[in-house]
């Protein structure tokens, strides 16, 4: 476990910090620095939680206080435990990792009553942290205050199993209490705790989407940002217990022996998961795969913090929800360079994919969209609009039809745009043309990073077509954290069905029909399957 002398530091460390912003928080007193090519100020390694450790982990996090410590707000803060590599850090990690990273403009004062964007990153809920590059907020926070809050990740956060005492969950309530530390410190930093959007991306916009479900959500937040996560459904503990189960096999500790999670060495909990049995199939978000029989590490339907399924208790406050165009590409192409070595997937690959996520439906899915008609024959193309479809496209539009239905406000998006630099450094060059808009390549434009592609310091940098794109697109996502809405009705309408007006991200900003056509059928899928899924627990 890495020492919080990165954090907890004396007087005479910080000699050489005179410049940099001092803040003083619950935490300690903040002593940051200045990014280098914008005015702006960051604070990293803001610790808001005790070490999830010992007798803390598998447990609720519990708040952090020293309020007369010092804290040298200028190195990264450590990646909390990695259970993948896609998407994942890899910078250094430790269990504990509950941190924050706030940047706000060089001008900003207590009395500025700055908007604040708070950051969920996503990664699978396995993978990902705050002192990913990608995630630098020193080009998105010259008028606003950016804040990116780590969260236990992989069986350390969203371990649930019953007769061990365990609801899971708990990334979930780290991000709670990073977003109520924000309520209770961004007033010192220049932000407006009043005026904060919880934006997030892929497992990051599922956590968010369940926070933004809760009844204490307009409490920590004025609005949302949804990229390519909103509207899943979740399983509940029970569903989830076989697959839990597997992990409690894979680290040789019995249902009744919490003392033996608690004491694994990290190395022993990694090599567990990477045990556990997983299908050689691309997964798409269905009922047969969020059941828990299929899943991953993911939000539960506990009874406590989540007591509904969030899907069908909707948002509570007002969103923005959307997906990319090409979400699929990226997984298929990775299958295609790793599961099938540089073949198409065969008609019989096809067919177990349909098989594993669709189950008694497959035929039905089959037959309503036939390969060589529907997909010109392509086994390729077919996984990548099914997965784009199902696992994201059609889920933000159920979570928009569900919040007109409760007449809170939502604004619909679709990123159809190709980057013309690779955003991640593990994207080669040669990739970018072939996967278009797909899953996270929004992400640059949202943070408004647009040089040194890939970041940290890569050497491609978006043409100005791009860059006025980030400018609009970081600017709107501000907007929600100030007035509650992207922008005036003009550039940005709000969503109803009737219509289904958004706004396009392509190679300009169109205001235009965000196309959820498809979504009807699968809806009848996913009603169905969730009734299937069901009646083999025996919930019916």
């Amino acid at each position: 476990m890495l020492s919080r002398s990165i954090v907890l530091s004396g007087l005479l460390a910080l000699a050489g910090l005179v410049e940099s912003k001092v803040v003083k928080t619950r935490s300690g007193i903040v002593h940051g620095g200045q990014c280098s090519t914008t005015d702006v100020n960051y604070f990293y390694s803001i610790p808001y939680a005790k070490p999830p450790v010992g007798e803390r982990r598998f447990a609720p996090p519990e708040p952090y206080y020293n309020s007369c410590g010092i804290i040298n707000a200028t190195a990264p803060a450590p990646a909390c435990i990695q259970f993948s590599d896609l998407f994942g850090e890899h910078t250094a990690t430790s269990e504990d990792c509950l941190f924050l990273h706030i940047w706000t403009p060089v001008s900003a004062t207590p009395d500025s009553k700055l908007p604040v964007k708070v950051w969920i990153y996503g990664g699978s809920n396995e993978g990902g942290g705050i002192s990913d590059p990608t995630y630098n907020g020193c080009f998105s926070a010259v008028d606003s205050i950016v804040v990116s809050i780590n969260y236990r990740l992989g069986p350390l956060g969203f371990l649930a199993l019953s007769d061990l005492g365990l609801t899971g969950n708990y990334g979930i309530m780290d991000q709670l209490l990073g977003l109520r530390w924000v309520q209770d410190n961004i007033a010192e930093f220049g932000g407006d705790p009043s005026k904060v959007l919880l934006f997030g991306q892929s497992a990051g916009a599922v956590d968010s989407f369940v926070i933004a479900t809760l009844p204490e959500a307009p409490e920590l937040m004025r609005a949302a940002a949804l990229e390519s996560g909103a509207g899943r459904d979740l399983a509940t503990v029970a569903d989830a217990k076989e697959w839990y189960s597997e992990f409690l096999y894979a680290i040789n500790c019995t249902e009744h022996n919490l003392s033996c999670l608690r004491n694994a060495q990290v190395d022993t909990i990694k090599a567990a998961v990477a045990a556990m049995p997983s299908p050689n199939i691309m997964t798409v978000s269905t009922a047969l795969v969020n059941n828990g029989t299929r899943s991953s590490w993911t939000p539960v339907i506990d009874g406590k913090v989540i007591k509904e399924q969030p899907s069908t208790v909707g948002v509570r406050v007002p969103s923005i929800i959307g997906a990319t165009t090409r979400e699929g590409s990226i997984f298929v192409l990775g299958s295609y360079a790793t599961v099938w070595k540089g073949k198409a997937p065969s008609k019989s690959d096809y067919d177990d994919f349909l098989n594993l996520n669709f189950g008694p439906l497959a035929t039905r899915v089959n037959e309503t969209l036939p390969l060589a008609s529907t997909f010109n024959g392509s086994t390729l193309t077919a996984m990548e609009v099914i997965l784009t479809q199902v696992s994201y496209q059609c889920p933000s539009y159920r979570a928009l039809q569900k919040a007109e239905e409760k007449g809170i406000p939502v604004w619909s998006y679709e990123f159809a745009h190709k980057p013309s630099c690779a955003w991640y450094a593990g994207i080669k060059a040669d990739w970018v043309p072939l996967l278009g808009a797909t899953h996270t390549s929004e992400i640059p434009f949202v943070f408004n990073f647009t040089s040194s592609m890939p970041p940290p310091d890569g050497n491609c940098t978006f043409s100005k077509a791009e860059q006025a794109m980030a400018h609009d697109m970081s600017r709107a996502w501000t907007n929600m954290a100030q007035m509650g809405a992207p922008g005036d009705e003009t550039t940005w309408p709000a969503w109803a069905s009737h219509e289904s007006k958004g706004v396009v991200f392509s190679d300009a900003i169109d205001v235009g029909v965000v196309d959820y056509a498809a979504c009807d059928f699968w809806g009848e899928i996913n009603e169905e399957l969730n009734k299937y899924s069901r009646s083999q627990s025996g919930d019916a």
